[in-house]
């Protein structure tokens, strides 16, 4: 199992999944095992595929895999209202 897929499940940080149709997805990693990656998508290049909200996870079988990368969740800038907070 690709390192990167562990971390992402364990720490719920999104994921890159280029495959092999040629598509790109940003996802978080529901579940996985040795032949299947399960998902939700944040993000993909091909959008229309994803129209309909399946809150069971989508299905990718770990051989369409060709790239896969880590990503940081954004850092969130402070607000006014946190300004006004601390300062």
């Amino acid at each position: 199992m690709p390192r990167e897929v562990v971390c992402a499940c364990e720490t719920g940080q999104p994921l890159r999944v280029h495959t092999s149709k040629g598509e790109v997805l940003v996802v978080r990693v529901l579940s996985f095992d040795e032949s299947e990656l399960v998902y939700i998508v944040l993000s993909s290049s091909r959008p229309e595929r994803y129209a309909v909200c399946d809150s069971t996870g989508f299905v990718l079988p770990l051989s369409e895999i060709e790239k896969l990368r880590l990503l940081e969740e954004p850092r969130r800038s402070p607000s006014k209202r946190d300004a006004r907070r601390l300062g």
